[in-house]
């Protein structure tokens, strides 16, 4: 007998023998659903079923994707809209014309000014990521004393304003009154040595100080991913510690490096605070300082504001494309393995107390000289004299806390550092999880528009912000600057959102559904749990970037909404150092206040927010 003749004889009956009461109730489900002859009055409750859901499906992305609509897409659109006015949209006078594109694009002085700049940006993204690969590997990958506090030490520039630094550097080496340059002339008894930090070089320097951290934080990471297997491989081999650095591990984190150079140089394209303070009496050109100044000198030129903005809205789009290669490019040099290994430590030997001094001296330029200078300009009347016989006074704190002015900019600081990280983080987590856990249609799309405001510089943005909401009750008010800043660090709460919603185990979530627990329960008492130290790290990483922006402040301040920073630039631009420095070190308290909280009250962990 063969198999076939076998398997025939124990096939059971027809199905078409079977009486109609013995086929399964669900079979039969199906075949009613799918009979033409179903009965009218059951066909609109099961036809309607299907757009219900789609409509419930849909809400979520949709809903999303008009909130970013309104706060990341609109300020463009507008932005260009306003490239195209000859004046502003709400001037009956005004009319289309491309008269400003072309003053911007196509004639001789924004051409240099446009050289300049990309000039500026490339010089510093190279000295920047240079000194932070070197510092990376020497706390990554070296036995060099007190790595954390090393860490803490070169990311802590990070947490502070870059503004107020450049405030500080130009009390220290102005060309004239410069405490620096005085103490040397006082003790050399000549001018004939002095540093001039405002000029071209000074401006590349004091960028670089501040822009450090970045490239620190991403070649670290990097480093730290390396399988050490490659390297012992090559020291078996007979290659020294320099050469191994130089053909194996550089190599490795290339696409880190080429990432930390793109990303810097688009936040240095749109840099404001730094060129706009050191850059005066040097008169360097800078796109991003221009743009303030078409709208804050006379005459007014919001036009050609909003087509330089769409210059560098160019060319930081660029560099943003080049920055997510680079990005993807990273991912695939990926060493970590399955197998556990131990990271291999370079031994420094007799150059572990230099490495110290090395780590030591860029903190003692990028924070420890700043803040001393800051000090002494805030107490005392003048700031070109000896530091040893300084007129030293409380004057300037008595006249600076006493201002109203001072006081109602505190509390709009105060206001808008506490309500942005909030609505922020809120927003951030809801788009995570609807991406990641709800996996709403049009998720990629939503990725891309959250993740476009790390492109845009601030000054721009808040070009578009300005034509945007010109017309509505929010211009002149805080809430304009609320909106200004959700917009601008929704990337950074959204990214670390969605970083910690990938490291949840999504069979926790199902253990809460099988126990009962409704959907809205398990996010609240399971996911968000889970999720409250990444959130309380973006919480506090939003708070200091709101509290220390000036760029796009600048730009959408008025006297009833004026922040400190604002408040700062105002005192130097009439040319009271004095009371700018105090505004910058009352506007650094408030900085620390936030980062003490963040690491010894709540136990956030700030390197990783950052």
């Amino acid at each position: 007998m063969t198999v076939r003749t076998a398997l025939a004889m124990r096939t059971p009956p027809a199905r078409q023998s079977m009486p109609e009461a013995s086929v399964p109730k669900q079979n039969a489900t199906k075949r009613i659903v799918s009979e033409p002859s179903v009965s009218e009055q059951s066909a609109p409750e099961l036809t309607g079923l299907l757009p219900r859901r789609q409509l419930h499906r849909f809400i979520v992305p949709v809903s999303l994707g008009l909130v970013l609509a309104v706060l990341v897409l609109l300020p463009i659109f507008f932005m260009f809209l306003g490239a195209l006015r000859s004046a502003a949209l709400a001037d009956p006078a005004g009319h289309f014309t491309l008269a400003k594109l072309h003053q911007v694009y196509a004639t001789l002085p924004y051409l240099r000014m446009l050289a300049y700049s990309l000039a500026i940006a490339g010089g510093v993204a190279v000295m920047a990521t240079s000194i932070g690969v070197g510092l990376a590997w020497l706390i990554a990958r070296t036995d060099i004393p007190a790595r954390r506090l090393m860490e803490g030490a070169v990311m802590a520039p990070l947490f502070l304003s870059p503004f107020v630094g450049a405030i500080a550097w130009l009390i220290l080496a102005s060309p004239r009154a410069g405490v620096l340059n005085v103490m040397v002339s006082e003790l050399l008894g000549t001018r004939a040595f002095s540093v001039n930090i405002s000029s071209l070089g000074g401006i590349l320097f004091v960028m670089t100080l501040y822009y450090i951290p970045y490239a620190y934080l991403t070649v670290s990471a990097s480093l730290r991913s390396i399988d050490p297997s490659f390297e012992e491989a090559s020291y078996l081999n007979g290659a020294g510690i320099l050469r191994t650095a130089l053909r194996i591990t550089l190599p490795v984190v290339r696409p880190a490096m080429l990432s930390a150079f793109f990303f810097i140089f688009v936040l240095t394209i749109g840099t404001f605070a730094i060129p706009a303070v050191l850059g005066r009496g040097a008169h360097v050109p800078f796109l991003a300082v221009d743009i303030f100044e078409s709208t804050a000198s006379y005459p007014i030129d919001y036009g050609k504001s909003a087509a330089i903005g769409t210059m560098v809205f160019w060319i930081s789009l660029a560099g943003v494309s080049f920055y997510r290669y680079a990005s993807q490019a990273a991912r695939r040099f990926v060493t970590v393995t399955a197998r556990g290994y131990r990271m291999r430590l370079i031994r420094l030997r007799g150059l572990r107390i230099p490495a110290v001094l090395l780590v030591g001296f860029y903190v003692l330029l990028a924070i420890v000289l700043p803040y001393l200078a800051l000090i002494y300009a805030a107490f005392t009347r003048f700031t070109s004299a000896n530091v040893l016989s300084a007129p030293w006074t409380l004057k300037n704190m008595a006249d600076v806390l006493t201002a109203p002015e001072v006081t109602e900019s505190i509390s709009n600081t105060l206001l808008v550092g506490l309500i942005t990280p909030t609505l922020c983080i809120l927003l951030g987590v809801f788009l995570a999880y609807a991406i990641r856990r709800l996996r709403v249609p049009g998720g990629r799309l939503l990725d891309y528009v959250a993740m476009f405001p790390v492109g845009i510089p601030g000054i721009v943005f808040a070009t578009g912000i300005f034509w945007t909401y010109l017309l509505t009750p929010i211009y002149g008010t805080i809430w304009i600057l609320v909106v200004a800043f959700i917009a601008a660090y929704l990337p950074f709460a959204y990214r670390i959102g969605d970083t910690a919603l990938l490291q949840i185990d999504r069979v926790l979530e199902e253990a809460s559904s099988l126990c009962g627990a409704s959907h809205w329960r398990t996010a609240t008492k399971v996911t968000l749990r889970l999720m409250r130290p990444a959130l309380l790290s973006a919480w506090i990483m939003v708070f200091i970037f709101s509290v220390r922006e000036v760029s796009a402040a600048i730009l959408l301040t008025s006297s009833d909404n004026i922040v400190l920073s604002v408040l700062s630039w105002n005192y130097l631009d009439y040319g009271d150092v004095q009371k700018a420095a105090v505004v910058g070190l009352l506007q650094t308290a408030i900085l620390m206040i936030g980062v003490v909280i963040g690491r010894f009250v709540l136990r956030v962990r700030l390197s990783r927010a950052a």
